[in-house]
């Protein structure tokens, strides 16, 4: 048998007959949004819902549970994602917006986190990586680069609603990344406030900032790294910390 004929056998017989077998029903309030989806694909990817119908709470004996809606995890469009990602792992918000778009990505790695799906967050974290980095400061030219080119599109919520995910989650790692560059040119870059405020993200910007000067190579009198979320190298002046390109 080849190799293809073995990983076709393995899917049919391990991840498909998830989608088949018994439904449960999710609702959401207080919008009253109502999700029939299959039993066995939820409770493979979530132990938290696994023990919530089939175990010995009100869930298991309707089969229905009832979700209530809060800020920056549980939501119609959460949960939607989440569904969209169990049954074809892709995730698609519809949103142009890179912003808001960062806001739906921190929304669905939080209901993740609180539900424990697996493998989620990683991908939550490529993805919001993607978006900041094809999604730069405007005003950039080619001879002068914004000190906040990286953190255009995040707003404070989404550095607040980072410090709910548990410590080392890959998305709070991705937006302290991001913030390395304001961090090192200005004493005042867009996020100086939200350090102070949120020690736990001031500790995240400090072990990001560590990996990147790590790997700082030496030549000359300057210094060249590489930025965390572009993957360019840039030229560290010591006395002014002016970055410029470096090709």
């Amino acid at each position: 048998m080849s190799l293809r004929s073995d990983y076709l056998t393995t899917l049919i017989s391990s991840i498909l007959p998830l989608y088949q077998g018994p439904s449960v029903k999710l609702r959401v309030q207080p919008s009253n949004k109502e999700y029939i989806i299959s039993k066995g694909l939820l409770c493979a990817e979530s132990p938290v819902f696994s023990k919530m119908f089939n175990g010995e709470f009100l869930e298991s004996q309707q089969q229905t549970a009832t979700l209530e809606e809060t800020e920056d995890d549980v939501s119609v469009r959460s949960l939607e994602a989440l569904i969209q990602w169990l049954y074809h792992r892709t995730i698609s918000f519809g949103i142009e917006d890179p912003g808001e778009h960062i806001s739906a990505a921190m929304e669905l790695a939080r209901l993740a986190d609180k539900y424990d799906i697996i493998g989620l967050e990683t991908i939550m974290a490529q993805y919001i990586r993607n978006i900041l980095k094809h999604n730069p400061h405007p005003d950039n030219t080619k001879f002068h680069r914004k000190v906040d080119t990286n953190t255009f599109y995040l707003i404070p919520e989404h550095i607040a609603s980072a410090t709910f995910l548990p410590r080392e989650h890959p998305v709070r790692s991705v937006l302290a990344a991001a913030s390395v560059e304001g961090f090192l040119r200005s004493k005042h870059h867009k996020f100086s406030e939200e350090v102070h405020a949120y020690p736990s993200f001031g500790v995240d910007l400090l072990l990001e900032t560590r990996l990147v000067l790590c790997k700082v190579e030496e030549s000359h009198r300057n210094a060249t790294f590489e930025d965390p979320i572009s993957g360019q190298k840039f030229e560290l002046n010591s006395n002014v910390f002016e970055w410029r390109s470096y090709e």
